[in-house]
């Protein structure tokens, strides 16, 4: 049962509370098949003081995951081949990926995508067309920087 966060809105639903336990590390891998807007989302993420990384689909997301360490994964739902619901289950399932905060971003917002994406290990949800402003503040929270 998904339990409502102050934070919430019809575009950005969390299931997980973000707390401040992950002030020391500031990377995020962002996922998405469409490059264009993983790598603008990439800038976006740098020009507010994260490391981020992009990839445009889901080859090697579980092997950098598991490397690289990044706090936080975005990653997009509809993907060709693996899809952003079975990745999530893939880092959840691994016990070096499985802390990390992992929030989907997808264009699939009905209730029934939601709740795919809660019972696929997903933390949040925001809703496409993206907000960047909402995805900014859930990190922020999550940094422990003020949104």
């Amino acid at each position: 049962m998904a339990t409502r966060s102050p934070h919430d809105s019809d575009d950005e639903l969390q299931w997980r509370p973000v707390g401040t336990h992950m002030t020391d590390n500031r990377r995020v891998l962002v996922v998405d098949d469409y490059a264009d807007a993983a790598d603008a989302l990439q800038l976006l993420l740098f020009a507010n003081g994260f490391e981020c990384r992009a990839m445009h689909g889901a080859e090697d997301v579980c092997e950098l995951a598991s490397e690289w360490q990044p706090f936080a994964v975005v990653l997009d739902i509809a993907m060709p081949g693996v899809d952003g619901l079975e990745l999530a289950r893939r880092l959840r399932a691994n016990p070096s990926t499985s802390h990390m905060l992992l929030i989907a971003c997808t264009g699939y917002a009905s209730h029934h995508d939601r709740e795919r994406a809660r019972e696929a290990g997903f933390d949040a949800h925001c809703a496409k067309p993206l907000t960047p402003q909402r995805l900014l503040e859930l990190l922020k929270r999550a940094t422990s920087d003020d949104a």
